[in-house]
């Protein structure tokens, strides 16, 4: 929090937002923090259900997956029928992403 007890990310001076920013793109860099998510069965089940159960939305689609992290969804999105799926991630976590798509 800032001097005045505010959340840097919301209302922190440039430095405080800098440090917020660099701090959580570097958290969803780290394989442990994506084995987290990947590991939590009631997440990952409500978006495989979301995703697969509702391929008529996907079917013919363009998607885009911004901070795909591990890329999962961006390969449900193609398996559910999605025409192109752009899996979009920011941190070193794309290299993973990559291999896994190849």
């Amino acid at each position: 929090a800032s001097a005045t007890g505010e959340i840097p990310s919301f209302n922190g001076d440039a430095q405080a937002q800098a440090t917020d920013f660099a701090n959580y793109f570097c958290s969803y860099a780290q394989l442990y923090h994506q084995k987290q998510m990947l590991a939590d069965h009631n997440r990952m089940a409500a978006y495989h259900a979301a995703i697969l159960g509702n391929q008529d939305v996907f079917r013919d689609k363009v998607v885009m997956d911004i901070g795909t992290g591990s890329g999962i969804l961006a390969v449900w999105a193609a398996q559910a029928g999605a025409r192109k799926v752009y899996a979009i991630e920011y941190t070193a976590m794309a290299k993973h992403a990559q291999a896994v798509m190849k």
